[in-house]
């Protein structure tokens, strides 16, 4: 099973690759966690903790074991690294198909030596029964040869073996300090696989205080219940042990009473801002219609004496006073939104895209659109916010149809408590650049000349998508339609 380490590929630049690499460190192990699509739950930041490079991951499934453990080889290889990996012989297949499924090129990465696979019996029970000196050595061999030739060692194992007749919990945890040792300062990180269901809930609990990093559930955190293994087997642990727990548990508390605060102040100031905004908006309505009534009234009464270049003056004027009325007008639903009570009720998405097309029936009518509505589901919502919402996409699909007629087709697939909507169009689509833009307030991607907006619309409809607990996302090629997709919470019969 072992894999002898062959000359890497690029082994004229790994001179280059080791004075360039960045240190290993537990950092880096959590990047690939953070980055990787298999691994979806939250991972929490490290900052002035001081640990060593040493990774618990506690599993109950395969899913569960290779959504950590891929993710963390695949890093070790695309850093240049050499990734060890230590199994059970029986489930080498099962391991290989796992990494490449997720894109690994095994073959290659095991033909250079980057990814070497090895059995229990030639690492940790080489003398038949579990030896630390003896496992000490094949690491300490294990990292000289890896770190002379690569930037760093990467370690991943499985370890169930030591619940065999011969192994003691006391003995691995002693060995575990001295691993500590050996890999300290060293540009070496080690993932070790725990199956939850086969170990005894004695034996986890020792583990888990060994650990200084654990991986559990989708979660990595830190692990406050962490014991310095040295520590761990000195006479005066327990009294040491009960100080760190009461420690803990005063931090914990004072965090989250500190976390409550700030969260306070945090809906404070936000309701100040948006009343700040509802007000301003809505005081800044008259004095907009008075600048164009006067403008107006001015052409009016003097329109005789005006010569053509203070008309257009005059004109401009009125045309940006218009405009900026329709964007007051447009911050002012925008700040209503958080403004109005959350009391939803079930809401006919039939009726609601009924009155859309009965509100836009002229502009469809002028611009020769058709507009196909499936059978939609009902949803638990406010109406008026989701007919707006529906009317922003209808009428923004209009709007960018380009030189061909609309064609506006409305649909809903029912996802569990969910519905995912889709509004889909032939216009003229957006460059993928700037689809995380358009849902921003003010981001326009045309000018006024070419488009007419404000650049709220869709900013409005995200707020109404997140007032309702849903998202919002696009999907759009240039010159061939966009798509837009949203949640809502779908009503109960």
């Amino acid at each position: 099973m072992s894999q002898d380490a062959g000359p890497s590929p690029q082994h004229d630049s790994l001179e280059e690759r080791v004075e360039d690499a960045e240190p290993l460190s537990v950092e880096s192990g959590l990047e690939a966690l953070r980055s990787s699509s298999e691994f979806r739950g939250p991972v929490e930041p490290l900052d002035d903790v001081e640990a060593n490079e040493h990774i618990a991951l506690f599993y109950e499934s395969r899913e569960e074991q290779f959504s950590a453990v891929v993710p963390f080889v695949r890093q070790g290889l695309e850093r240049g690294e050499r990734v060890m990996y230590v199994l059970e012989e029986h489930e080498e297949d099962e391991v290989i198909a796992a990494l490449s499924e997720a894109g690994i090129d095994v073959d290659t990465a095991v033909d250079s030596g980057a990814l070497t696979f090895h059995g229990i019996d030639e690492t940790y029970l080489r003398t038949g029964a579990f030896d630390p000196d003896e496992m000490l050595e094949f690491y300490g061999e294990a990292l000289a040869a890896a770190t002379a030739e690569y930037p760093a060692l990467r370690i991943t194992a499985d370890t169930r073996w030591i619940l065999d007749d011969q192994t003691t919990i006391e003995d691995f945890m002693a060995y575990e300090s001295r691993v500590n040792d050996l890999f300290r300062g060293e540009d070496c990180i080690a993932l070790c696989q725990y199956d939850r269901e086969a170990f005894p809930s004695a034996v986890l609990t020792d583990i888990v205080r060994t650990h200084p990093h654990l991986i559990y559930d989708g979660t990595l955190c830190h692990n406050f219940y962490y014991t310095p293994p040295r520590e761990y087997f000195e006479p005066d642990e327990p009294t040491r042990d009960v100080n760190r727990m009461l420690g803990t548990l005063v931090d914990r508390t004072e965090a989250k009473v500190e976390l409550n605060e700030t969260i306070e102040e945090l809906a404070e100031s936000n309701e100040r801002l948006k009343r700040f905004a509802y007000i301003a908006s809505h005081d800044l309505q008259e004095p907009l219609r008075m600048i164009s009534s006067y403008l107006q009234l001015l052409e009016n009464r003097y329109g005789e004496d005006l010569d053509d270049e203070a008309e257009e003056y005059i004109d401009f004027a009125v045309d940006g006073a218009d405009r900026m009325r329709e964007m007051v007008d447009g911050l002012l639903e925008y700040s209503r939104i958080d403004m109005q009570d959350a009391d939803f009720e079930p809401v006919d998405c039939d009726a609601v895209l009924e009155d859309v097309v009965t509100d836009l029936q002229l502009r469809i009518e002028e611009s020769d659109a058709a507009i196909v509505v499936e059978e939609l589901p009902a949803v638990v919502g406010d109406a008026n916010q989701l007919e707006q919402l529906f009317s922003n996409l209808v009428s923004n699909a209009i709007k960018y149809s380009g030189e061909g007629p609309p064609r506006v087709e409305v649909s809903a697939e029912r996802q569990g408590d969910r519905a995912v909507f889709s509004v889909a169009d032939n216009g003229i689509g957006i460059e993928s650049e700037y689809v995380d833009q358009i849902f921003e307030v003010f981001n326009r991607l045309h000018s006024n000349d070419e488009y007419r907006g404000t650049g709220i619309g869709l900013a409005l409809c995200r707020k109404i998508v997140r007032h309702h607990g849903g998202d919002i996302w696009v999907d759009s090629e240039l010159g061939a339609g966009t798509t837009f997709y949203f949640t809502l919470p779908r009503a109960t019969a």
